[in-house]
């Protein structure tokens, strides 16, 4: 290695200036439920070798489980600002590529601990041969001591983010891939071909983490095995689903992920269509948990562990800044292995079910009700992560409570509201007429559940639940906007619309112009009626009958007679 004492950089073949991966793209590997499983993972060792960019976050975890650590990235703009960041005197940074560092270790010289949670996609230089991922992975390999732990994480070009991303292919990756590292016959794409491919390098699987991340940065971890296992619904799916959603927020998709997570749920195969894995080979302690995801704040983490049909949940980190009118509720729960109320109902509204919707709804306005008793008003009631628990119902992987005072009629509402908002919106069949939305539906199944649907109930909760909605879903980027199928499928229901419109226009139209026939055919009359009056006027007879009317309304015969007489000449 050549040391440049200036900057307190070393500098091995194949660096890159100018060249950074820690802005732009994708982040570096990190963020604090990457951190939370690496403190329940790594063991105490003496060397830790970090390959790749990672976030500070990740090398403190590593250096404070060893006595020495190196770090390598190939950038050394980046290696410059990592060794600002880390006065650690214990890390060594490295700048420059993964093979220039391989050909400078000395004989014998490897590491009891590896490190590549960012892959090996972005460990090679400009310079660089051009290695494919089992040339890369078996260089990782090299720098690993026999019973080292390694751990590396592969992306999975089969991934539903990948699958559903309608870019094409070259525009689905950042500017770092001067030659195809997706189009790769040795790139393994299964939980089952990582474990080959690893095997083949000497490396023995013992743990296999389905990785989520945001640009980079962890959102979720679950155990392949456990993820295999889930079933629609149920909590593993429902962190999925919500991680995916979270992933995704910057891709313009061609649909929506969470009915293809059910499918790969249902098939089992939810472990395979992961945007990527984290490898352990080695020991794994039994301090790591089966699932670590993020709670209900961007700082919080949540750790879950499965155990005879029951998930026991922690908080492993605080819950930093809350959502707006929302405060998280990061404890320890029991939840059980169930799928979720909301898809009960949407298989219950699909099969045309009221009866049984209206059991279930007066079900779960008992429980809310209970539920206020028991842990006090203001928790909220999210259906789409709550759980079916035998007869009653559980709390689900997030919580919240209101910042303010809120009923549970108001709480039901906003519940309901939700439920409205996913029904419709993702265009799920149920047996309400198609004009029967909004705050009508809200107040039917509020009803339902045993609560008076006042104006003030039904606007109360809408405003929490476009809270919740605020803080639990994953807000999409302007410039991806929405999924594909939706964009048609709002299209069609629009145009289904127009025409029904289009429809009731002409019915008023055509009433229109039979009223203008009618009050034609009136004006026609009563001008017949005015010119056969005007002409009757005219007449003796009509002179006659007015005399005769005059004469009609005298009071005094004999007086008016003698008045007359006088005015007559003569008399």
């Amino acid at each position: 290695m050549t040391d440049n004492g200036s900057i307190n950089v070393e500098v091995v073949r194949g660096e890159m200036q100018p060249w950074t991966d820690y802005s732009g793209g994708r982040a570096p590997a990190g963020g604090p439920v990457l951190a939370a499983l690496l403190g329940d993972l790594l063991p105490q060792s003496s060397r830790a070798l970090v390959v790749g960019p990672h976030g500070s976050d990740v090398i403190d975890v590593v250096a404070a489980r060893s006595a020495r650590t190196t770090v390598l990235v190939r950038s050394v703009s980046d290696a410059e600002a990592l060794r600002a960041a880390t006065p650690n005197p214990d890390v060594t940074v490295v700048a420059g590529s993964l093979d220039g560092l391989v050909d400078s270790l000395a004989e014998g010289e490897a590491f009891d601990l590896v490190l590549a949670a960012d892959g090996v996609d972005r460990v090679m230089g400009h310079d660089s041969p051009q290695q494919d991922w089992q040339t890369r992975a078996t260089a990782l390999a090299r720098t690993a001591a026999a019973g080292a732990l390694v751990l590396v994480a592969v992306q999975n070009d089969f991934g539903l983010t990948e699958l559903f991303d309608r870019r094409p292919a070259h525009e689905r990756h950042g500017d770092d891939e001067w030659w195809p590292l997706h189009d790769d016959p040795s790139r393994p794409t299964s939980p089952m071909q990582v474990r080959e491919a690893l095997a083949g390098l000497g490396l023995e699987l013992s743990t296999l983490w389905s990785t989520i991340d945001v640009a980079g940065e962890a959102h979720t971890l679950i155990e392949a095995d456990t993820a295999a296992a889930t079933r629609p619904g149920r909590p593993a799916a429902r962190i999925a689903v919500r991680a995916l959603d979270a992933a995704a927020t910057a891709a313009p998709l061609l649909a929506p992920l969470a009915e293809s997570v059910d499918a790969a749920a249902r098939a089992g195969q939810l472990a395979a269509v992961t945007p990527g894995w984290l490898a352990v080979c080695g020991p794994r302690p039994a301090t790591a948990r089966t699932v670590y995801t993020r709670g209900g704040t961007a700082s919080s983490v949540l750790a879950a562990d499965l155990a005879d049909g029951r998930w026991q949940l922690t908080a492993v980190t605080g819950a930093g800044d809350q959502p707006t009118g929302l405060s998280a509720v990061d404890g320890a729960a029991e939840l059980p292995d169930t799928e979720s109320v909301e898809r009960l109902l949407f298989r219950v509204a699909a099969a045309e079910d009221v009866p049984e919707f209206r059991r279930i709804a007066g079900r779960l306005g008992d429980w809310a009700r209970k539920r206020a008793a028991d842990a006090g008003p203001g928790t909220v009631i999210c259906l789409d992560d709550t759980g079916v628990d035998g007869d009653t119902f559980a709390r689900g992987v997030l919580a919240w409570r209101t910042t303010g005072d809120a009923s549970t009629a108001e709480l039901l509402s906003a519940a309901w509201h939700r439920f409205q908002d996913r029904l419709i919106g993702g265009h799920h069949r149920h047996p309400w007429p198609p004009w029967m939305t909004g705050p009508d539906l809200v107040r039917t199944w509020l009803g339902m559940s045993g609560e008076e649907p006042t104006d003030e109930v039904l606007e109360r909760g809408r405003r929490i639940a476009d809270d919740v909605a605020a803080a639990a879903d994953a807000r999409r980027a302007d410039e991806a906007g929405q999924d594909l199928r939706t964009l048609l499928a709002d299209a069609e229901a629009a145009r289904t619309r127009a025409v029904e419109l289009a429809g009731h226009v002409f019915g008023l139209e055509r009433t229109l112009k039979l009223r203008d026939q009618q009050l034609k055919v009136r004006e026609t009359r009563l001008r017949s009626l005015r010119s056969e009056m005007s002409k009757f006027k005219g007449s003796k007879a009509a002179q006659m009958a007015e005399v005769i009317r005059k004469v009609g309304v005298i009071r005094d015969p004999k007086r008016f007679a003698r008045a007359v007489r006088r005015r007559i000449p003569g008399h």
